[in-house]
C-alpha cells in the first residue's frame, strides 16, 4: 500500500511540474524506479541488513572507524572498489587513493552522503542510485551512463 501512495504523490508531482522542474522530476522518478531494482538486488544478495538514507541509498557501515568525521571540504583517502548493479567490477584503487587531492565535495553525491556517515578506518558498502552517482553521463568507457553503483569503501585518512 505504500509503494502505491508514493507512486500515486510521485505522478501527482510529475503532472504538476513545469519544465525548468522536469530534471528534478526525472531524478525522483529515477530513484523510485532503480528503488526497485536495488531492493531486489539486495534480497537476491541476502543484504538484509542495508540502510536506507533519506537520500535513497542504501548502506551498511562495517566498520565505523574513529569518532572525527570528514566535511565536504576534507580530502579523503580511501580504498575502494566500484561495481555495477550486475557485480561487474568497474573500477578500484588498488591501494589508497586521495584522487590527487580532490575534496570531498567533488566526488558523486552518494560518496559525500556515506563517507560523513564513518571516520578514519572505518568501512562502508553501499549502493547508490544512478543520480546520486554519475546520472545520465558515461565516465569514459569505464561507467555507463545511468548506472547503479555498489560500492565498498574504507578511509585511510583525510585532511
Amino acid at each position: 500500500m505504500k509503494v502505491i501512495l508514493r507512486y500515486c504523490l510521485l505522478l501527482l508531482l510529475l503532472s504538476g511540474c513545469s519544465k525548468s522542474d522536469s530534471s528534478e522530476m526525472d531524478a525522483l522518478e529515477t530513484l523510485y524506479k532503480e528503488d526497485v531494482i536495488i531492493r531486489a538486488y539486495i534480497e537476491a544478495h541476502g543484504l538484509t541488513d542495508m540502510v536506507k538514507d533519506s537520500s535513497g541509498l542504501y548502506y551498511k557501515i562495517q566498520e565505523p572507524g574513529d569518532s572525527v568525521h570528514m566535511t565536504l571540504n576534507s580530502v579523503p583517502t580511501i580504498i575502494y572498489s566500484r561495481s555495477n548493479i550486475q557485480d561487474s567490477l568497474l573500477d578500484a584503487s588498488f591501494g589508497s587513493t586521495n584522487f590527487d587531492g580532490r575534496k570531498l565535495k567533488d566526488h558523486i553525491v552518494g560518496w559525500q552522503i556515506v563517507l560523513q556517515k564513518i571516520g578514519k578506518g572505518g568501512k562502508i558498502f553501499t549502493i547508490i542510485p544512478s543520480p546520486l552517482a554519475f546520472g545520465d553521463e558515461a565516465v569514459g568507457n569505464i561507467i555507463a551512463a545511468n548506472s547503479i553503483l555498489v560500492c565498498e569503501i574504507e578511509v585511510v585518512d583525510f585532511k
